[in-house]
């Protein structure tokens, strides 16, 4: 998004994705009420809101351990960093549509010094890809789910088998988890029992909990110990960090209880716009609750079409669009978060309806 982009969606009063904008002052005096904001403020991540944080996020995760980290970036870098480095081997399993290999400007071999082996093309690997793999691997990374396909989700009983040939193989198993919380409603169980197919996972505390931002990685003591040094050296040592826990605290109390119904109401929506001409959905029946719409048109003059839709409606309803594979075709999100409230399944179908008109 630009400029104008930021311009056209703070004047909208309704919603399609994501939740509803909070101004920062509202969001301060969020903070503020909060009981959390009587507690001493950590110092280099250490007691406060976010000891608080850590313990409540691995309870909810079945893990032992658990660090607060204040970017993802940092926290899978220090992660698959501490794998290679006990494992003797800088060899990392990913999706090329992950989130690590697509959208951190090539920082896990830049900057890691990690050498990617990459399997899958336009959806999640499987268990039949590993096997043929015979170079010695510091860890398999699996994107729950995997935005850039669309938030596709491997079928769970595949991803179970996964998570076997890793602990047959003794083989890490690592959790790209910035949406888990949304992966697990849409799979239909609780956190828990999907972290507990791996060894280790990285979570996210803004996306679909809605907050300022940071991340937890959770796992066996030992392991998250050895992340210290790697959080230090990646430079994730901020002095303290309590408004992104109380944040994160916030939305694990008001959103994360309310995921299951935006992936019903994502399927719902999905299902009416499948009635709308001349829009592809990917997936057909969303994942989890987000997923692609394409239609046709250029990036610039749908975006251009995007900001007027806004300007003469007041309602905002995509975040971007990027090229397709399908020529002459544009792709955008939707994610379902508490900005569609107060928007029938109907009424969201009538403004894309309108908007491709």
């Amino acid at each position: 998004m630009n400029e104008a982009d930021h311009e056209a969606k703070a004047a909208c009063t309704r919603f399609l994705s994501h939740h509803l904008p909070v101004a920062p002052r509202a969001m301060l005096e969020r903070l503020a009420a909060h009981d959390t904001a009587e507690l001493r403020a950590d110092v280099y991540g250490e007691g406060g809101a976010i000891g608080l944080l850590e313990r409540r996020a691995v309870e909810m995760l079945g893990k032992p351990s658990g660090r607060f980290f204040i970017k993802g970036v940092t926290a899978q870098l220090s992660v698959l960093s501490a794998y290679a480095e006990a494992r003797g081997t800088r060899n990392v399993v990913v999706h090329p549509l992950s989130h690590l290999d697509h959208d951190e400007a090539n920082a896990m071999e830049r900057v890691g010094h990690l050498n990617a082996i990459r399997l899958g093309r336009h959806a999640p690997f499987g268990v039949e890809d590993l096997q043929r793999i015979a170079d010695p691997l510091a860890a398999v990374v699996v994107e729950l789910p995997l935005r850039r396909a669309g938030y596709l989700l491997p079928d769970f009983d595949a991803l179970v088998a996964i998570a076997d040939w890793c602990r047959a193989a003794d083989v890490p198993l690592h959790f790209d988890g910035a949406r888990l919380w949304e992966a697990a409603a849409g799979y239909g169980v609780s956190p828990a029992r999907l972290a507990s197919l791996a060894d280790s996972i990285y979570v996210s505390f803004y996306k679909g909990l809605g907050g300022l931002g940071g991340a937890l990685v959770a796992g066996s003591g030992a392991f998250v110990a050895s992340l210290a040094a790697w959080k230090t050296r990646y430079g994730g040592d901020l002095y303290t960090a309590y408004p992104q826990a109380i944040s994160a605290l916030i939305g694990l109390d008001t959103q994360l209880p309310r995921m299951v119904d935006y992936v019903a109401r994502a399927r719902a929506l999905a299902s009416r716009l499948g009635t709308v001409p001349g829009i592809i959905l990917q997936p057909a029946v969303p994942h989890t609750n987000a997923f692609q719409i394409w239609m046709r048109g250029d990036p610039a003059a749908l975006a251009e079409r995007n900001r007027s839709f806004a300007h003469d409606h007041r309602v905002w309803l995509f975040g971007g669009f990027q090229p397709t594979a399908l020529a002459g075709h544009c792709m955008a999100e939707i994610a379902i978060g508490d900005g569609s409230d107060h928007v029938s399944i109907d009424e969201a179908a009538d403004w894309v309806e309108a908007f491709l008109a």
